[in-house]
């Protein structure tokens, strides 16, 4: 890579890096491309030849948010061990990642809501879409060792269940996490018990 184009990359990355700061801290509407130009130390017309519209930033953010759970994925999946003891360690992964990083998660959450809620799809959005994919492309390897290394239920349908235990414990988790400080908790039923215990439940569903 020539000296230019490194710059530009480290330049683009420092944009994202303040935009999704930018964001998480203001929302997505309040945020303004003149914020982000100002974080970033570049002057606003070199922030919109790189990114000519906000919502192309905000999907820019959102694919660097997500793209660490692409990576961690490859690794845990192709771990030696059998089917059950990948997927166990998927779990262990997302509940370490809702405890230790809640502004990674609550930005997630927000982006997907506000992604939801606009009229038309976000320019670029199929590059979030396509990260999406690729992450649970990286669970084939586990769900066809699950068909026949017999560490899970002979009469799951295999795929369904792993897809939909790593969707719900991320959602739950996340849920759980985010809003703890607006909701009622018992002191012995705080998140984190909460979480393991749905950990338990789901992994015992799949043993066989």
């Amino acid at each position: 890579m020539s000296k230019r184009q490194q710059n530009k990359e480290e330049r683009m990355n420092r944009i994202i890096e303040q935009a999704e700061v930018l964001f998480l801290q203001d929302g997505f509407e309040r945020v303004q491309m003149q914020d982000i130009a100002d974080a970033s130390e570049l002057g606003v017309a070199t922030l919109f030849r790189y990114f000519p519209k906000k919502d192309q930033l905000i999907v820019a953010a959102a694919v660097r948010n997500l793209a660490p759970t692409l990576d961690a994925f490859k690794e845990l999946t192709s771990r030696p061990g059998n089917a059950y003891s990948r997927l166990e360690a998927i779990l262990d992964y997302l509940l370490d990642q809702q405890v230790k990083r809640t502004s990674h998660s609550r930005f997630r959450e927000a982006f997907e809501s506000y992604a939801s809620s606009v009229a038309s799809p976000l320019p670029g959005i199929d590059d979030y879409i396509e990260l999406q994919r690729e992450i649970m492309e990286t669970l084939e390897p586990l769900i066809a060792d699950g068909k026949t290394d017999g560490s899970l239920r002979s009469n799951l349908d295999v795929k369904a269940t792993v897809v939909t235990i790593i969707n719900a414990f991320g959602t739950f988790g996340n849920n759980i996490i985010l809003k703890s400080h607006i909701s009622y908790l018992e002191d012995d039923i705080e998140p984190l018990i909460q979480q393991r215990v749905l950990r338990e439940m789901l992994l015992s569903y799949v043993r066989p």
